[in-house]
């Protein structure tokens, strides 16, 4: 990428995809639009012909660019996109994101179910005072009011339990002030406990077919994440929920048997600095790393706040001139070194890359993430607001 590249700008600020992304500090996440949609393509395939696609957003798109995101996932034909809080859809709204938009949290306090109507945003509910308030709201305003019912069938988070689901799906049929459009739950272990899972999903039929059957509602049912997606058509029923799977990051070992997604996420710097340094010259604080021979040390403008870890120091490697070169000394707050010895010509301004692939080496999230003993997510959610995405 040049210096001067006029490129498209991702960003959670709801700023327009097609203004320049000016930044001076050689430090920029590339987001690969193609591979997206390839993913997407490939969840088409996976899923019937009739379930319908709720892209998860949250957290700026698991650190990707929530705008952005969210407006190739509305042109490809999404039914919902979901994100975690009322500031999220807000954001979306303002950057003209049209269509269904879940927030996947519980409103609190209630007073902001007000705030979420007025932005067009679908709250989920999932105890009586929280229905009741947003029914007290419909009735105020004169307006029918739709929302999601989340039920807990076993992950413990938020969500009505499944033995007083029933007595507030009874509340809720007798209403003509508020409409459940959807109902859903959340698998806990989808991506190693298959028995577990397979209870959960059990759990959450039987209630629907309860709100069905027995009380005559009509909503979409959802319960499928990436996991689950990936791994039992059982789940699938009317919509399913990919987050991860969206973004090319495994939910689980050797997920590609069952379907193969493309990582849509490369993280890059260029080499702010180099020098010549001798045998057993220490670098970076706490002398944790100590030359054993003549080294070419280049720094680079990533450190922790950033989101690139301290615990990576030591430990993992970047790319340059399509070579591995190896970290050392311990990660700082805004410069990494990096021994370039072994690459020939090295110069500054030479692309080094942190995640993603250059020449025939390729550095996955999973790898960054195995390092620092945590899940794929974790990694991309950390990148830093202020690294601009950039959509390529």
């Amino acid at each position: 990428m040049d210096k001067q590249l006029s490129v498209k700008l991702s960003s959670s600020t709801g700023l327009s995809k097609t203004k320049q992304a000016i930044f001076f500090r050689q430090n920029w996440v590339e987001i690969d639009k193609s591979d997206f949609h390839f993913n997407l393509k490939k969840i088409k395939e996976h899923i019937a012909k009739d379930t319908k696609i709720m892209a998860v957003i949250k957290s700026d798109a698991y650190g990707h660019g929530a705008v952005a995101l969210a407006s190739e996932a509305q042109e490809a034909g999404v039914a919902w996109i979901a994100v975690s809080s009322l500031e999220e859809g807000i954001i979306l709204r303002e950057a003209g994101i049209k269509g269904n938009i879940l927030i996947l949290e519980n409103v609190f306090p209630y007073e902001n179910f007000q705030v979420a109507l007025a932005h067009s945003l679908t709250s989920t509910i999932s105890k009586i005072s929280e229905f009741t308030s947003l029914e007290s709201l419909a009735t105020k305003l004169n307006k029918r009011v739709g929302f999601h019912f989340k039920v807990d069938t076993g992950m413990g988070r938020i969500g009505s339990l499944s033995e007083t689901a029933y007595s507030v799906l009874q509340k809720i049929a007798q209403s003509n002030k508020v409409s459940m459009t959807g109902m859903y739950t959340h698998f806990a272990v989808a991506d190693t406990d298959p028995l577990f899972t397979q209870l959960q999903l059990n759990t959450f039929t039987k209630i629907v077919k309860f709100a069905r059957a027995n009380l005559g509602l009509k909503f979409i049912a959802h319960a499928a994440n990436s996991a689950a997606l990936f791994k039992s058509k059982r789940t699938h029923l009317d919509m399913v929920r990919p987050g991860l799977g969206l973004y090319g990051l495994t939910p689980f070992k050797f997920s590609e048997r069952f379907l193969k997604v493309k990582p849509v996420l490369s993280w890059k710097t260029r080499i702010a600095f180099l020098k010549k340094v001798p045998s057993g010259f220490c670098v970076s604080y706490g002398r944790a790393f100590v030359t054993n021979r003549v080294s070419i040390i280049a720094t680079i403008p990533v450190g922790y706040h950033d989101g690139y870890s301290r615990l990576l120091s030591n430990k993992a490697d970047v790319l340059v001139r399509g070579k591995r070169c190896p970290i050392v000394g311990r990660i700082t707050m805004s410069m990494t070194m990096v021994d370039v010895t072994r690459i020939k010509d090295v110069a500054i301004g030479d692309e080094v890359v942190l995640v993603g692939m250059q020449g025939k080496e390729h550095i996955k999230v999973d790898e960054i993430a195995k390092i620092q003993n945590t899940i794929n997510y974790e990694i991309t959610c950390n990148i830093s607001a202020r690294i601009p995405r950039i959509i390529v």
